[in-house]
């Protein structure tokens, strides 16, 4: 029997549904997500309208698969001196951010937006954990397709990898190194920057270029 494209199509839901029926239920998984992951997920979770524990589970394992690329060494080779940087290669960027102070003998502080546009309201789910913070915002009006992020570390470089194609910018933010990662066909941008002992990515969707610059310069101690 020839199997055709039409037939792999009309098969996967169901294997990916038997997949899903291997998988755990949240009671009896052993493992407790940290903090920052439990808000991060439950805000996406709450902006698609799907609560399940499979769901999650699902996204935590292209995750951990993301997550096993980056350690494979499917990253484009860094300069030995930078500070923010960026690659794109076969669909896949991979980014890093080196703060200028190691930080460890600097108490962390986190930074909270001094400005937001207008209609945008701070989510419930937010976490501040040792080194790490994240505070979302979505718009009132349309929360599924205005809505963004930022997270920021403390002390130590940090490492990511993402799919999607996308436009790498080199820009500046408050005179620092920064770079500008966007794909105008879905509104979906990124702005990786540091300051001092710390590095921030600003993630975000349906947001103007001026709107990104306007959050990422008005971070509030």
């Amino acid at each position: 029997m020839n199997i055709t494209d039409e037939m792999l199509y009309a098969a996967a839901p169901e294997a990916a549904e038997r997949w899903l029926d291997t998988l755990p239920g949240r009671e009896d998984c052993g493992h407790d997500f940290s903090l920052t992951f439990e808000a991060s997920m439950a805000s996406i979770l709450r902006r698609r309208g799907r609560r399940r524990w499979r769901s999650l589970a699902l996204l935590a394992a292209v995750i951990a698969a993301l997550a096993a690329l980056l350690a494979s060494g499917a990253v484009a080779e860094r300069p030995d001196n930078y500070r923010v940087y960026a690659a794109q290669e076969d669909g896949m960027v991979s980014y890093s951010a080196r703060p200028k102070d190691t930080g460890v003998d600097l108490p962390f502080r986190p930074l909270t937006p001094g400005w937001a546009p207008e209609g945008f309201t701070l989510d419930k789910d937010r976490s501040t954990v040792q080194g790490h913070a994240v505070f979302s915002y979505h718009s009132r009006e349309d929360p599924d397709h205005r809505y963004f992020s930022v997270e920021q570390w403390h002390g130590q470089e940090q490492n990511g990898l993402f799919a999607g194609n996308f436009t790498l910018e080199d820009v500046e933010v408050d005179g620092e190194e920064a770079i500008l990662i966007y794909n105008p066909d879905t509104s979906l941008s990124r702005l990786l920057w540091t300051q001092g002992a710390d590095v921030f990515l600003l993630s975000a969707k349906g947001l103007e270029r001026e709107d990104l610059f306007q959050i990422a310069e008005n971070m509030k101690w």
